[in-house]
C-alpha cells in the first residue's frame, strides 16, 4: 500500500521498527527495520516470560492513543518503550493502530543493571547475553520520542484514518446549552495544576464541544475564547509549580500563533496540544528521563492516596527497586514520592472541604492521613489555613 511508504521512511530515519496491527493483533504491515531487534526481543521475552503481556500492552496502547488525541507513549512489560497512533474509520472507531518501537529512554547500563533485575532474577550469563544484544534497541531522548509520536499521529490522521479532527466535533444539537461553560474552567484549572492530563483532556473536550458549537460560526469570537483559555491554562500550570519563565515564554509564543489559524480544526488541534504541554510542565514530564515510569507512579498514587502507600509498594507495582524508583521520581519531578503523596492528599481534602458538609474529623481518614492532629498540621503548613478556616472561606453553597 502506497501509504506505508511514509512509515518506511520514518522507520529507516529513526532505526525504529514500525508495524500496523488490527484490533485482533493481526499484522498488516512491518517496516524493513522491524526485524533488527527481533533477536533481542526473543531472548528478552523468554527470560521475562512476557510475550503475551506485551501483546496485550500493544493493543492497549493503540486504544489509549485513540482516547488521548491520536498518539500515546507507553512502557511495556519488557521495560521497553513504544509509541502508538490510532487509525480510525469514518465513525471514529479504531480499525488499526501504528506501533513504533521498541526503544529505550534510559542508558543501556541502567536498563540492564537496574530495570531488568527488578523484574526477574537473571543470572550473570543471562545479563551478559542481553547486554550483547541491547545495542540493537534504539535509545531516544524524551523529546525524540515525543517527535516520533507526533509524526505517527500525523501520518495516521492524514494517510490512513477516515475521520478528521473537525469531523469529530458534534453537529449542532440541543444537548449543548448556549451559555459558555464557565464552571468547566475551574475543573480544567484544577486538573492542569495537578498535572492530571487525563482529566484535563476530558474537561477540555467538553469545553471545546460547547465553544465550537456556540462560536464556531464566528472564527474571530472563537479565537478570543481560545485566548482566554490559553491564559487560564498558563496560570493553572504556574499554580501547579511549573517554572515561571518557561510558562510565560510558552504563553507569549502561543498567543502570537492564534491569529495564524484559519480553520476550526487547526484551532482545536492546537488547543489540545498546548493543554498537554502546559500540563507536562507542572512536573515537566517531557524532559523526564523515565517519564512513563513517573507517569504510572503518579496515576497509582492518585488511585490509592486514601490508603497507606509505601514506596516499596509503588516500586513493586512498577517492577523496579525502591531505591531506583525514589531516585528517578525525584529527578523527574523535583520532589520525593512522599511529598507528592502529601500533595495529592491535601488537594483531595481541599475538594472535600469546598464541596461537602462531611465532618472535618472524618476527612483525615478519607484522604489517607493517620491522625487528625497530623492532618491539621500538614494542611496548615501547605495552605496557611486550618481545615476549619479553609472551609469557612471556600465552601461552595
Amino acid at each position: 500500500m502506497e501509504n506505508y511508504v511514509h512509515l518506511e521512511h520514518l522507520s529507516v530515519a529513526t532505526g525504529l521498527g514500525i508495524s500496523v496491527i488490527d484490533p485482533s493483533y493481526n499484522t498488516l504491515y512491518e517496516s524493513s527495520v522491524h526485524n533488527d531487534a527481533a533477536g533481542f526481543l526473543k531472548i528478552l521475552y523468554e527470560k521475562l516470560d512476557c510475550e503475551e503481556s506485551c501483546r496485550v500492552a500493544f493493543l492497549f496502547g493503540c486504544y489509549q492513543a485513540r482516547r488521548f488525541g491520536g498518539r500515546y507513549i507507553f512502557y511495556a512489560p519488557s521495560g521497553l518503550y513504544y509509541c502508538t497512533a490510532s487509525i480510525l474509520d469514518c465513525k471514529g472507531k479504531l480499525i488499526s493502530g501504528i506501533l513504533a518501537g521498541p526503544f529505550l529512554m534510559t542508558d543501556y547500563n541502567d536498563y540492564i543493571n537496574y530495570e531488568l533485575p527488578g523484574r526477574v532474577s537473571l543470572s550473570k550469563t543471562d545479563l551478559d547475553l542481553l547486554w550483547q544484544n541491547t545495542q540493537l534497541i534504539p535509545c531516544l531522548t524524551p523529546k525524540q520520542a515525543h517527535s516520533v509520536s507526533e509524526l505517527l499521529c500525523y501520518i495516521a490522521a492524514t494517510h490512513f484514518s477516515q475521520i478528521g479532527l473537525a469531523e469529530s466535533v458534534p453537529a449542532q444539537t440541543d444537548a449543548f446549552n448556549t451559555a459558555y461553560p464557565i464552571e468547566k474552567e475551574a475543573e480544567l484549572q484544577t486538573a492542569i495544576s495537578k498535572g492530571d492530563i487525563h482529566t484535563a483532556n476530558a474537561v477540555l473536550a467538553d469545553i471545546i464541544k460547547q465553544v465550537v458549537y456556540y462560536y464556531g460560526g464566528n472564527i474571530e469570537v472563537l479565537r478570543s475564547r481560545v485566548v482566554e483559555l490559553t491564559v487560564l491554562l498558563s496560570r493553572a500550570a504556574l499554580k501547579g509549580g511549573a517554572d515561571t519563565n518557561e510558562i510565560l515564554g510558552l504563553n507569549y509564543d502561543y498567543l502570537r500563533e492564534i491569529d495564524s489559524f484559519t480553520s476550526i480544526e487547526d484551532i482545536v488541534l492546537w488547543l489540545q496540544t498546548i493543554t498537554r504541554q502546559f500540563t507536562q510542565h507542572v512536573f515537566d514530564f517531557s524532559d523526564a528521563k523515565h517519564m512513563d515510569i513517573i507517569y504510572k507512579a503518579v496515576e497509582y498514587i492518585k488511585r490509592n492516596y486514601s490508603s497507606k502507600i509505601t514506596m516499596q509498594e509503588i516500586a513493586d507495582y512498577l517492577y523496579i527497586s525502591r531505591q531506583y524508583f525514589c531516585r528517578i521520581f525525584k529527578e523527574g519531578t523535583g520532589q520525593t514520592p512522599g511529598a507528592y503523596v502529601t500533595f495529592v492528599r491535601i488537594e483531595e481534602s481541599k475538594k472535600i472541604l469546598r464541596k461537602s458538609a462531611i465532618n472535618i474529623v472524618d476527612i483525615p481518614e478519607a484522604v489517607g492521613f493517620e491522625s487528625q492532629s497530623y492532618f491539621t498540621k500538614i494542611f496548615k503548613k501547605e495552605t496557611g489555613f486550618t481545615p476549619g478556616q479553609y472551609r469557612r472561606e471556600n465552601l461552595e453553597r
